[in-house]
Parts: C-alpha cells; sequence; structure tokens
C-alpha cells in the first residue's frame, strides 16, 4: 500500500486479469479508500466499509470525472456517514427510487400511448387493429388526456371522456376498452415507472350496444349478384380515359367484385379475402388454409369449400402470388369505393361487407345446417359466438314437427 497520488493513478498499470486494488495508506488518507485497477484498463475510485454488519464496496466514480483529491474527499464524507451507523449505498439507492418515483409521476398519457403502440399493440395485435388504436388515441383519447400525466388520472376523468360518446355508444366502449387494457399494461410493468396502482378505466359502466342482425334475403343476395355483373363495365363506361385506361379500370373492378364474391360464397372476413394467396387454396383438396396472421384468432383455419367458391376460384386469373393484387403490388387495399357502387346498382341500403358474413351463417342455419357445423365454417373459436344464429334454426325444427301425423282436423 502507498499514498494515492495523481501521478501514481495515472501511471499504474492494470493486471493481467480481473483487478487490483491500490489502497490508500498515507498521512491524510480515509481507511478503505482506494484505486480499483481492471485488466481492460478501468480506474475507479471506492471505499469499503461494514455498517450494520454488512461489508460493502462503494463505488465513488471513475478517473476523469473524479481527481485522486477530489475522490479522497469524498471517501471521507462518506467516512462520515459510516462512523453515524447509516449506509451511503443504501442512501444512494433511496435517493435514486426517489428520482425514478418523481419521474414516473411526472410522465404522461402521450408517453404512455407511445410505449402501448410501440410495446404491445404493434408486437401482438394485426395491422387493421393498431391502425383503429392509432385513430381512436389520435382524435379522441389524446386530445382530452395526452397531456395529463398517468399518475393524476382518475376513473372521473375517464368515465366523462366515455359519456361525451354517449351518442356513438359502440365507439364509446371501443374507446373504453383500449384505455382499460392501456392502464393495465401499466399496471403490469414492474418497474413501477408509471407510478399508478390501480385502473381508472376499471368500474366504468359500458354503453348498452344494440346487436346489428342484417343479412341478406335471397332477393337481395340475386339482386347483388347482378350487380356485381353488371359493375366492372360500367366502371369502365363511365370513365373518361383512353382505352388502355378503360381496361385496367375494367379488371381492377373485376378483382373487387371477386373479392366480393369470395365473402359471399365462403363467409370469410373482407379481410381474409383480400390479403389470400393462391398458395393458401388446396384445390384439388377443396381446403382454404387460413394463415394465423390473416385470422381475427390468431390461428391457423382450415376451411372446406363449397362448389360455387371451387367454380369461382378456377375462373380467377392467376395474375400475381395474391388472389386480388392491388396497384402498386401486395394486395387490394379496400373495397368501400366498389361496394358502395354495387350496393346502389342493387338498390340495397344500410349493408355492410361484413353483413355477407352474417348472410352467409343465416341462411346456412335456417337450412338446418347446425351451429357447431356453421362456427367451423366461419372459425369461430366460441360456441357462443356462433350461438346468435340459434333462433334462425327454428324453420328446420318446425318443419320436423309438422311430420306428426294430422290428428286435430280444422273448424
Amino acid at each position: 500500500m502507498a499514498t494515492l497520488t495523481q501521478t501514481f493513478a495515472k501511471r499504474v498499470k492494470p493486471p493481467k486479469t480481473e483487478y487490483e486494488i491500490h489502497w490508500d495508506d498515507g498521512n491524510d488518507s480515509v481507511g478503505g479508500f482506494g484505486l480499483r485497477v481492471t485488466a481492460a484498463g478501468v480506474k475507479s475510485f471506492s471505499l469499503n466499509y461494514r455498517v450494520h454488519g454488512r461489508q460493502r464496496r462503494y463505488t465513488i466514480g471513475q478517473m476523469g470525472a473524479w481527481t485522486v483529491e477530489t475522490a479522497r474527499q469524498e471517501a471521507r464524507r462518506l467516512r462520515t456517514l459510516v462512523d453515524r451507523g447509516e449506509d451511503p449505498f443504501a442512501i444512494e439507492q433511496a435517493q435514486k427510487q426517489q428520482a425514478f418515483e418523481e419521474e414516473a409521476r411526472q410522465r404522461t398519457f402521450k408517453q404512455l400511448s407511445d410505449y402501448y403502440l410501440s410495446h404491445h399493440a404493434e408486437v401482438h395485435k394485426r395491422p387493421r387493429s393498431v391502425a383503429e388504436d392509432k385513430a381512436m388515441l389520435e382524435t379522441i383519447i389524446l386530445p382530452r388526456l395526452g397531456r395529463l400525466r398517468v399518475s393524476r388520472i382518475t376513473h372521473k376523468d375517464v368515465s366523462e371522456l366515455h359519456a361525451t360518446l354517449k351518442a356513438t355508444p359502440y365507439r364509446a366502449n371501443r374507446v373504453l376498452a383500449l384505455l382499460h387494457k392501456m392502464f393495465s399494461l401499466a399496471i403490469a410493468d414492474t418497474s413501477k415507472e408509471w407510478s399508478i396502482a390501480s385502473n381508472p378505466a376499471a368500474n366504468v359502466t359500458r354503453f348498452h350496444e344494440e346487436k346489428r342482425e342484417r343479412w341478406l334475403s335471397e332477393d337481395e343476395l340475386q339482386r347483388l349478384a347482378g350487380a356485381l355483373d353488371q359493375y366492372p363495365e360500367q366502371c369502365a363506361a363511365e370513365a373518361n380515359v383512353s382505352e388502355k385506361q378503360r381496361k385496367f379500370l375494367r379488371a381492377e373492378a373485376q378483382r373487387a367484385v371477386n373479392a366480393i364474391r369470395l365473402s359471399m360464397v365462403t363467409g370469410c372476413r373482407k379481410g381474409e379475402a383480400l390479403t389470400s394467396k393462391w398458395s393458401d387454396f388446396d384445390l384439388a383438396r377443396g381446403v382454404w388454409t387460413k394463415p394465423s396472421h390473416h385470422t381475427k384468432q390468431k390461428r391457423t383455419e382450415y376451411v372446406p369449400l363449397s362448389g360455387q367458391a371451387l367454380a369461382l376460384l378456377e375462373q380467377l386469373p392467376k395474375e400475381d402470388e395474391y388472389l386480388f393484387p392491388g396497384r402498386a403490388g401486395g394486395y387490394l387495399k379496400d373495397l368501400k369505393g366498389p361496394w358502395a357502387k354495387v350496393c346502389e346498382l342493387a338498390e340495397l341500403s344500410g349493408v355492410r361487407i361484413h353483413d355477407l358474413r352474417h348472410s352467409f351463417a343465416s341462411h346456412l342455419v335456417s337450412s338446418g345446417v347446425s351451429l357447431p357445423i356453421v362456427g367451423k365454417l366461419l372459425g369461430h373459436t366460441q360456441p357462443q359466438t356462433t350461438a346468435r344464429y340459434a333462433h334462425l334454426a327454428d324453420n328446420p325444427v318446425r318443419e320436423a314437427a309438422n311430420q306428426f301425423p294430422v290428428v286435430i282436423g280444422s273448424r
């Protein structure tokens, strides 16, 4: 041991392995104060001490940020604390925790929004669901809560925001569900960086949602089929463009029409139809394999195809890996415009593309197909999801009851 000096600290060589500690042993030394030098050449000042029966090594800091003399002064200050029975390491940890908690209390809901999108939504949810979350955040939630500290948002704040959306109960409840999920993630974060212990979105009463029950009758389905036949030609004829451009518009309209037809005869979701690839279909076996990342339940589904569906697929041109390629590569992104025009041609009002799925299920159930089979075709994982169509099974049951011999005559 020797008196630590700035010159010695600069010149001391690193050991070949691990580290060495050079203790201060001069007249002005502090017990336990030393210079730690690693094999990588990193030099730092530390203080060894014992408090409450525990041996501690407190790192003061690296050489460069500290000189020997300033480090020795800090070691002397720390030794005074130890002599009073205080633990410098515990004090530092408490100060760090206090600073962390104060920072957590300052974090805003906008920061929580960014955290939710990057660490949960974009990792675990489908692109369309992420887009819906972003839209709710940007247009509804952030304008009202964005600048508030997460730790200060109350049940009252959430309840009042929910109440402002009373005119659109479905939207209001989706916003509430999103808030509940975001606060739950903040609470579950074991680092406690959001400084909340309870969910302010919990126990907010949801608005009643009227279930939308709309499916097309056989007559409406026939009108829709006729409109789908007309649409590509009408779309091309109405455009004031060259013949080459008209041909392009006709082909694009035909892709949209065929995507709608696929939804009609399989009951698939719009997104499943648009993102479908030729490699998903085994026409010889008559099976559509829906990849897990394209299904709502995030699981691979194997769906048997009807004769109508197979006939449709066999007549589609194979232009790309996708059944319905888009203008700029990839797949056709949306059907909103074509669907509106087709409904106008078919004289249908208040009908969504998703209602084709309800129509598919409704007609099957009405024809006597069991709910489990319909659920399988639709990709439902829970029987209660298909149970919404249970009342439509009355017709085959009534027909079965009518098979009973006539024992009561008319009067």
